[in-house]
């Protein structure tokens, strides 16, 4: 458990992404099913930046198990469908997440970016391969790697 997700619960603090996918937010809302939601980011960072976020609370990167893959598959979908809707050709998106301590929400959270990035720092929060952004496609291969006998 990270120490924002302990202070938030000896605070009771409750989960702000939780509290979207219980109803308490839906202005941002642009899709939802029973596994997961989807939301404009409230600070973009580029052209398109949406959030998608697993219905069940997960708390990073770090607590992604085995059985969370199919659940990963279905956002990625959900990823590249809403990027070709907001105009953007998915190979050149970027598709990740950030990793603990640098995540600012202890709920995992894919963010969906597509289009020039708003400043060169930015697209640097963003970056594939460095120590606080993680790819999509490298948390599937990490997974696949658990998943062999």
């Amino acid at each position: 458990m990270s120490w924002k997700t302990f202070l938030n619960k000896l605070l009771c603090r409750p989960c702000v992404f939780c509290e979207i996918v219980q109803g308490n937010t839906l202005d941002r809302v642009i899709f939802q099913d029973k596994d997961m939601l989807a939301f404009y980011d409230i600070q973009p960072a580029a052209e398109t930046h949406i959030l998608i976020i697993p219905a069940a609370h997960i708390e990073s990167v770090k607590t992604v198990q085995p059985p969370d893959y199919d659940l990963l598959l279905k956002m990625k979908a959900k990823a590249l469908d809403l990027l070709k809707e907001h105009g953007h050709q998915p190979e050149n998106c970027r598709l990740g997440f950030h990793i603990p301590p640098f995540n600012t929400v202890d709920h995992l959270h894919l963010h969906v970016l597509g289009g020039e990035f708003k400043t060169a720092l930015r697209s640097a929060k963003y970056e594939t391969g460095k120590k606080w952004y993680m790819d999509l496609s490298q948390l599937l291969s990490n997974l696949e790697q658990k998943m062999r006998p």
